[in-house]
């Protein structure tokens, strides 16, 4: 029966299972294993995962797709660009590492252009047709466009890195997209106006050095909490009046939402949605803003279908 091996790579973890081409929202031989434990580096990880997948497996995977952080020339999956946390990921060719174990075809790409193509394909995307903006919210900010059902792309595999995008906060300030909406930065802000209204730029830091956690923030929130308001209200609308032009820009016929932050759920997505609305250009305030369909094992299910695409 044909199948395929999916991973999908994180800072903190690598999933893996086998997914048949018969049911594609199926996962068989599950596992997960830590990304970068001490004295082992992510890519030493990634074989250890695909070698346990392969052990677990009943027969061999017809094929192998991959979500991968950072920036992937895709389809063969070497790493051209890595954040700070994920040191040394960069050169890393993931093709490479499977091809060790099994000679299957292999399809990588960064892992929320994986999302965006399962999403398009097996979820909410199945709802809108032409050029599609899709937006995943979480630890980052990461994207896709896609059109006619296929990802847009290019010679460095950067189409969709929204984060580096310019927004304004909850008081006006601009700063690049992720420093205000992602979840981390969300109550990193919270803390740090709570300690001091009157702070300037409240400058990224790492997320695992967080002295707070943004379900505090949203707790906050719930209580009346007139700071967590302004905050998740402000810097979300600012996020959603950045989509809003991106949107006219690339005059697209829809915007998925994704990720963690954005499953939280109205909150959330509310905020980004009017923003959209007021600053897109008028033949473009009505399109439909929907959330990401595709819950739990979703980067699993999306990179073997992106694998059953394209390798």
């Amino acid at each position: 029966m044909a199948s395929t091996l999916a991973l999908d790579i994180g800072g903190t973890k690598i999933a893996y299972g086998i997914i048949p081409d018969d049911n594609p929202f199926e996962i068989e031989a599950e596992g997960r294993v830590p990304s970068q434990p001490p004295g082992s580096t992510i890519a030493d990880q990634c074989e250890l995962a695909v070698k346990e997948a392969l052990a677990r497996a009943s027969e061999p995977p017809t094929r192998v797709g991959i979500g991968a952080p950072g920036v992937v020339l895709a389809p063969q999956g070497e790493i051209v660009y890595n954040g700070a946390t994920i040191p040394g990921w960069s050169g890393t060719n993931l093709t490479e590492i499977v091809h060790r174990h099994i000679k299957a075809p292999v399809a990588c790409h960064n892992d929320v252009r994986i999302w965006a193509w399962g999403e398009h394909h097996l979820g909410a995307g199945q709802r809108l047709t032409g050029r599609v903006l899709y937006v995943s919210l979480g630890t980052g900010i990461g994207g896709a466009v896609i059109d006619d059902g296929e990802l847009i792309d290019g010679p460095t595999g950067s189409a969709g890195e929204f984060s580096d995008l310019v927004a304004a906060d909850c008081r006006g300030l601009a700063d690049r997209v992720e420093n205000i909406a992602s979840g981390p930065s969300l109550a990193r802000y919270y803390e740090v106006l709570s300690a001091n209204p009157d702070a300037g730029r409240i400058p990224w830091t790492d997320p695992s050095e967080a002295a707070i956690e943004l379900r505090e923030v949203l707790a906050c929130y719930e209580a009346g909490d007139e700071l967590a308001r302004t905050v998740i209200e402000g810097n979300l609308f600012g996020l959603g009046a950045m989509l809003g032009p991106l949107a006219s820009a690339f005059d697209v016929s829809g915007i998925v939402l994704g990720g963690g932050v954005s499953g939280i759920g109205s909150v959330i997505t509310e905020p980004i949605k009017r923003g959209i609305r007021e600053r897109a250009l008028r033949p473009n305030k009505d399109i439909p803003v929907l959330t990401s369909a595709l819950r739990g094992n979703a980067p699993l299910v999306a990179a073997a279908a992106y694998a059953r695409a394209q390798a």
